[in-house]
């Protein structure tokens, strides 16, 4: 670790303020069982410090406080001065110190020298790795034939991202795949408002949150923010309800739970917004003048086309939502109600609607909820957040060469298909970066198969987890606890912010940081590969990133709460404080306080709502009726989500496959190396009891008419495939439901497994025609004992 970045126990409690209090009192918090100190007459207190930077374990990028006693990391805290975390950390974040050090971690790189799959692995030098894989990658580049090279790539933000991506693009290749899970809501903002990004919702300021599915409390894209938001006794914060088909942690949390059957958030939104219409709890101000396709209207062929308000007076009567949903009636008034009588609230989804045939439908009518309470570009409701003002990296440091257009055949979806079935691999060198596709896809064994093809593959992972069991390399990464890196915070917050990431400790092992291994890849290769990363490592890089915030006119180094509301009031007013530093100066604030943000929002301008050619928001948009009738035969009125799937009382019902399978993910295991844990195991127990090996749920009702037992093992089986387990009876499920958690209990070297366990076995490749996103949640299976 270059450079003091410690920050020791005086300078925490008087250099950054208020983040004294919070570390002092500290908060609910796992303390990391350490030896007790030997107490000799010669002992004193250790060297104790703490360093800020930014957790990477999941896609919220939360502020971090490592505390250091003697070069050792021995607990992880929030940062109070993260304006989107606020000191808050959840389980996995602070399991962190398992992260770094698990005995599992490799450590120093890998060459396999058994079977694919195999844990056949000796050590290799650096020189010698890297000599390997550069030997691998002169060729294409040389040939001009860098096509022949493909990146998979899991969630990835900021710097890094712009380092693979110009890698990639550099050496010419287009396939850079990213498995980054996106959920389908960008697309629906996209349609509705003309912004190409998700919604960022003002959870903190609603006054109702209404969640379709969305997993809050489990692994949503920003749990500090939802947990800070989250009505408590004695809070003004808002009441939560949870529309799910499971009493979830979100839902058992919640003021309240609205259980529903499968497929069936949409046909509920219909109804909410039918008993909105009807009793007039719609914000009519605004709906004339900046919405369009709410009346009816006569298309260029002279034909009458439904409008909003028609198509839900048609299809949204309770009664039949009701018959739909499982939900009676009084329920679904009473949510309608509380919702429509709300100053502020919000209505929030995520992949629960998006992955299944039809979700799109499904998410233009939840977000047709918030255009009819008049929340978009209002507190409390659904903002676009602010780009990161930093430029580019291709703008401050242009490219000679242009980027290779994309290769549709060879895409994040398809890539398992196209190597297997293709005439030949297309691909002859695979890079992998934080992704384990046979893990966390539900067509492993086309990607075991896939990667037999690929005649080099490499892997970066710090783990040989399943994937990297496949790899003729692995060229282990440090934890994000021991090297340079940035993190811009996820698009689902209102404001924008740029987290440090900086090492705690010094690496533990002989690993390296990833970036660093493609910037010297890069000098190896030479050319124009080596003149396009002018950085000697990526300290370097993050260093000056870091310091081009300094010129920016607006947001500061992160701050006290108190003083992030001045700042904020000041540049709604259009003033902003100089920062008064050099740029060396300025690093320095921001290595001490953890990062950069902006508090400045957008939530008053009607205009900015839409950027549409319209200048206004479309409701079922015509690109959007377009595509679901072309694509989704069937659909009532070519739009709407009733009727588009068939429910667990359908024609299935009573055949081969009379159940629907529902994987979910568990908040501490929502990303991929955290299934290592032991604490997050352990604390998965209190909904589902013993979490240390895997089982599915279903009703106790459904079970009796099945014949089968609590404990049980039985071989949950679909058309697509099968996979064995434990049954476990819980009345949180709905009849004719079989829930089943993904991501327990990967193949981790070093560390015992009960059992591989992946339930996306069943699940297929089956994917939305509508959004081309998985289709998880639209499975029939059966149970039969083992």
């Amino acid at each position: 670790m270059s450079g003091d970045s410690k920050v020791g126990r005086r300078a925490v409690l008087i250099g950054i303020g208020s983040a004294g209090a919070g570390l002092a009192l500290g908060r609910v918090s796992h303390f990391f069982p350490l030896d007790s100190p030997m107490m000799t007459p010669d002992w004193s207190p250790g060297d104790e410090g703490y360093v800020p930077s930014t957790c990477l374990l999941c896609p919220s990028r939360c502020g971090i406080l490592g505390r250091v006693v003697d070069g050792r990391l021995v607990r992880i805290d929030g940062n109070p001065l993260d304006p989107v975390s606020r000191g808050g950390l959840c389980p996995k974040g602070r399991a962190g110190v398992q992260l770094l050090y698990h005995p599992g971690r490799l450590t120093g790189p890998l060459e396999r020298t058994g079977p694919p799959g195999s844990d056949q692995f000796a050590p290799i030098s650096w020189d010698a790795a890297l000599e390997r894989l550069a030997s691998k990658l002169e060729a294409p580049v040389a040939r001009k034939a860098g096509d022949r090279v493909g990146l998979l790539t899991g969630h990835a933000t900021g710097s890094m991202d712009e380092v693979m991506t110009r890698f990639m693009t550099v050496i010419g290749s287009p396939h850079l795949l990213r498995e980054d899970y996106a959920d389908g809501s960008e697309e629906v903002v996209s349609l509705m408002q003309g912004y190409p990004s998700p919604p960022a919702y003002d959870l903190e300021r609603s006054d109702l949150v209404v969640s379709f599915g969305a997993a809050l409390s489990e692994a949503w894209w920003c749990l500090p923010q939802a947990a800070a938001a989250r009505h408590s006794q004695g809070s003004d914060g808002p009441r939560w309800m949870q529309i799910d088909t499971r009493l979830s942690r979100t839902a058992a949390a919640a003021d309240s739970w609205y259980p529903v059957r499968p497929g069936t958030y949409g046909v509920l939104a219909l109804g909410i917004a039918y008993i909105l219409l009807k009793e007039g709890f719609y914000d009519d101000s605004w709906i004339p003048h900046r919405v369009t396709g709410y009346e009816d209207w006569t298309n260029d062929d002279g034909k009458l086309v439904p409008g909003f308000r028609t198509l839900v007076l048609r299809h949204g009567r309770p009664d039949d939502v009701a018959g739909r949903t499982g939900l009676a009636v009084d329920r679904i008034i009473e949510l309608a109600k509380t919702f429509g009588a709300a100053e502020r609230p919000v209505a929030i989804w995520d992949h629960a609607v998006g992955w299944q045939a039809g979700g799109l439908a499904d998410g233009l009518a939840i977000h047709a909820l918030n255009v009819l309470a008049g929340q978009l570009n209002r507190p409390g409701g659904v903002l676009v957040q602010r780009s990161l003002p930093l430029p580019p990296l291709s703008r401050s440091h242009p490219l000679s060469v242009t980027p290779v257009p994309h290769d549709p055949t060879l895409d994040s979806a398809r890539w398992p298909e196209t190597v297997v079935h293709g005439d030949g691999s297309p691909l002859d060198v695979l890079l992998l970066y934080y992704a384990n596709p046979v893990a966390s896809r539900s067509d492993s064994e086309q990607v075991r198969e896939a990667l037999e093809h690929i005649p080099f593959v490499v892997s970066f992972s710090p783990f040989l987890d399943e994937t990297a069991r496949h790899a003729d390399l692995v060229l282990p990464d440090h934890t994000y606890l021991e090297r340079w890196q940035d993190a811009p915070t996820p698009p689902t917050v209102p404001t924008p912010s740029w987290g440090l990431v900086q090492p705690i400790v010094e690496p533990l092992h002989d690993t390296r940081g990833t970036g660093d291994l493609l910037l010297e890849l890069a000098h190896r290769l030479g050319g124009e590969v080596e003149s396009a990363f002018p950085w000697s490592s990526m300290e370097a890089l993050v260093v000056e990133r870091g310091r081009e915030l300094s010129s920016l006119e607006r947001g500061s180094v992160f701050v006290p709460e108190v003083r992030r509301g001045e700042l904020r009031e000041l540049e709604v007013r259009g003033w902003w404080i100089p920062h008064g530093q050099s740029a060396a100066a300025f690093w320095s604030s921001l290595r001490e306080s953890g990062g950069w943000f902006d508090p400045y929002v957008d939530d008053q301008t009607r205009t900015g709502a839409s950027r549409l050619e319209s200048g206004k928001v479309a409701l079922f948009p015509l690109e959007a009726r377009r595509r679901l009738a072309e694509r989704m035969p069937g659909l009532v009125d070519d739009i709407l989500p009733a009727g588009v799937r068939p429910t667990i009382e359908g024609a299935e019902a009573n055949g081969e496959f009379p159940l629907q399978l529902h994987p979910y993910r568990l908040m501490t295991l929502a990303s991929g190396g955290t299934t290592v844990f032991p604490w997050l195991l352990d604390s998965l127990g209190p909904v589902g009891g013993d979490a240390w090996e895997g089982w599915i749920e279903i009703n106790p009702q459904t079970a009796s008419d099945l014949g089968l037992h609590d404990g049980q093992r039985v071989k949950t089986i679909s058309a697509q495939g099968s996979f064995e387990t434990r049954l476990r009876l819980y009345a949180g499920t709905q009849p004719g439901l079989v829930n089943a958690p993904y991501g327990l209990h990967h193949a981790v070297s070093g560390w015992g497994v009960l059992e591989p366990f992946n339930p996306l076995a069943a699940v297929g490749t089956r994917r939305d025609p509508t959004s081309g996103l998985p289709d998880w949640y639209s499975t029939r299976v059966r149970l039969e004992p083992v």
